[in-house]
């Protein structure tokens, strides 16, 4: 018994003298920075990081939660320390990567994404695509820097990244942002803040802020723009409801003039109506074959584009009628707009390629050609 009662005192000496590798502070801290106690969760980080300098997860942790608070230089030091430890995790390098961007070194941020970007796993390219896409867009107004030519490349690697991984939150919120901010196509990016919304882990400030803030206003504005179109205060649905019955069924008996007559009836009576404009633009086209009348018929066609964005074919045969006219600008617009439309579908990228190389910008041909490598033949 004695002997007993000996062993067990043995036994807790030895285990109280057990060296404390600072677990117990480190899921302290894990649990903090999960509930977005940020300061706790520094502070319990640093309590079990001299206890166990070495634990990589602890400083990418500590790293993270330096960053939510503005600590700048402190997360840059853990952040290196762990790079020291573990250079090549790609966890280390990814925070690595978001800590050289917020202190603005865009050429280490750079290096650090592509490492991320010739990863072998799908969702790892595509984060790293996507912090290549950031740093592409920071760029946007820089000095000297070719506008279309960067724009085209963060367009690109977006949509690469979300090729990868449909669930790229991220790439969704940037490419809605790039297609508001510097393509103006305020539908296309409603549609990528929806998907964002969606995708998001949770409900943060940046998710309400879309939510209740960015699409309202996304929306507002196309509102606006639609109500200023001129003769769009003078709208009469159920005139142009009732030509545009005329016209189809003048255009069903080829009596395309006829048609044509009744489709420009149903636009002037609604400039709002997408299947009027879409109409009115075909008759021209099919009953004047002279180069002014196929100009009136690429008119039309343009506003029926900028009534219904989503039309990627309407988008396709109109930059192609643009290009028969010798208006590259035009095509490449409406090209722009299919692939934004349909990003996976070869036809429009091949079309926009050929479009901006008419057009002498081969520059950002090139970008487009290198992203078009990346698709499949097969369209969607």
């Amino acid at each position: 018994m004695l002997k007993c009662l000996a062993a067990l005192a043995l036994a807790a000496v030895v285990a109280g003298c057990e060296k404390d590798d600072g677990s117990a502070d480190f899921a302290a801290g894990r649990a903090a920075f999960e509930s977005r106690d940020l300061k706790r969760a520094v502070k319990s980080l640093a309590a079990g990081l001299e206890r166990n300098p070495g634990n990589v997860d602890a400083l990418v942790l500590q790293a993270q939660a330096l960053v939510a608070l503005g600590e700048l230089p402190d997360a840059a030091a853990a952040i290196d320390r762990a790079v020291e430890l573990a250079g090549s995790d790609r966890d280390v390098v990814e925070v690595a990567a978001q800590v050289a961007f917020y202190r603005k070194d865009y050429a280490r941020t750079a290096a650090l994404f592509r490492q991320l970007a010739d990863s072998a796993e799908p969702e790892v390219r595509s984060r790293g695509l996507t912090g290549l896409a950031i740093v592409d867009i920071m760029q946007l107004g820089a000095s000297g820097s070719d506008l279309e030519e960067v724009r085209a490349r963060a367009r690109t690697r977006l949509l690469a990244a979300i090729r990868l991984d449909g669930r790229n939150a991220a790439a969704r919120y940037h490419l809605g942002k790039l297609y508001r901010d510097a393509f103006g196509y305020n539908e296309s990016a409603i549609d990528q803040f929806d998907l964002f919304v969606r995708l998001a882990k949770g409900v943060d400030d940046k998710v309400k802020r879309v939510q209740r803030t960015t699409i309202p206003e996304l929306k507002e504005t196309i509102a606006r723009e639609a109500a200023q179109r001129p003769g769009a205060d003078k709208r009469d649905v159920a005139a142009s409801a009732a030509a545009l019955k005329k016209a189809e069924a003048a255009w069903a008996k080829q009596t395309f003039k006829t048609a044509k007559l009744r489709y420009n009836d149903a636009y002037v009576a609604d400039v709002l109506s997408y299947p009027a404009a879409l109409g009115l633009a075909k008759a021209w086209e099919k009953t004047d074959t002279s180069k002014p009348g196929q100009l009136e018929a690429l008119n039309y066609y343009k506003v029926a584009c900028a009534l219904r964005p989503s039309a990627k074919d309407v988008h396709l045969h109109t930059g192609e009628l643009a290009l028969k006219l010798g208006q590259a600008a035009v095509a490449v617009e409406t090209f722009s707009r299919a692939v934004a439309a349909s990003p996976n579908d070869v036809t429009a990228i091949d079309a926009l390629i050929r479009a901006l190389q008419k057009a002498g910008r081969g520059k950002t041909a090139a970008v487009y050609q290198q992203y078009r490598a990346t698709i499949p033949v097969r369209k969607r």
